[in-house]
């Protein structure tokens, strides 16, 4: 069974003030109108996976320290294209979680990985559960979704998200939303600039699709929003295709 990646903010949901109210759509060029979205599509190159087995965390350190490799290559081009300043994330990889990480507790039962905005750092638990079967696409993407919100922060996406007022949490959990769905949307789009790289297939894809899918709720948004924000950024391989903070409402329910 796979686990979800939940986003860890420096700043939990409940303990956000309200701040003054903005009108639909976000009025922010931050967010809305970042230079990473008319950077162009990620360029093409290759990423071909390292070995992996069943609950080998040796070689799943390898596997993800490569990935990051590739990520570090790809984004450190675009970030060129974009004019805006680019440098790597830390990675830290274990075998069991911390009981705390970026000054908050770490839900054994629900995270693989965190990243903290404050540190740069991501934080992959290679435990036996993600382990189990790491043939399919979840562990590649995992790290690829962590990295996306690397260039949220780089980009400055987190923090103004954070300063980002909101009437109640309902129009609280819709910024949620467009920021998660957004990190989703970046993954992705990496994952198809490597795509040939890869030797997978459409049902390696579809497989992957359906465990991401399986991450909704009121923050991270329905089923059809994420479906709708992945193939987004597969399809196109374009950071300015995960433009979140520019849609309709419906498309980030």
């Amino acid at each position: 069974m796979k686990l979800i990646p939940i986003i860890l903010t420096s700043i939990v949901a409940a303990l956000l003030p309200y701040g003054t109210a903005h009108a639909y759509p976000v009025k922010n060029n931050t967010l809305t109108a970042n230079a990473i979205y008319s950077s162009g599509a990620l360029d093409t190159t290759e990423c071909p996976e390292k070995p992996i087995r069943r609950r080998n965390v040796k070689l799943a350190k390898t596997y993800v320290k490569a990935v990051v490799g590739c990520l570090n290559t790809t984004w450190a081009a675009q970030f060129e294209k974009s004019g805006q300043s680019f440098r790597g994330p830390k990675l830290k990889l274990a075998t069991k979680p911390p009981t705390k990480f970026c000054a908050l507790k770490w839900d054994q039962s629900e995270q693989d990985a965190y990243y903290c905005d404050e540190s740069e750092t991501i934080f992959i638990v290679l435990s036996n559960n993600l382990l189990d079967d790491p043939s399919d696409l979840y562990l590649f993407n995992l790290v690829s979704m962590e990295y996306g919100q690397h260039v949220q922060t780089l980009t400055d996406i987190y923090s103004d998200w954070q300063d980002l007022g909101f009437r109640n949490k309902k129009e609280y959990s819709e910024h949620s939303r467009r920021y998660e769905l957004q990190n989703d949307c970046f993954g992705a789009a990496f994952l198809a600039s490597v795509w040939k790289s890869l030797d997978r297939s459409s049902a390696d894809w579809k497989l992957l699709l359906s465990y991401v899918k399986e991450w909704t709720d009121k923050d991270n948004g329905a089923r059809t929003s994420i479906a709708y924000w992945m193939n987004q950024g597969f399809t196109t391989g374009d950071p300015g295709a995960c433009n979140t903070w520019a849609a309709s409402a419906k498309r980030v329910a």
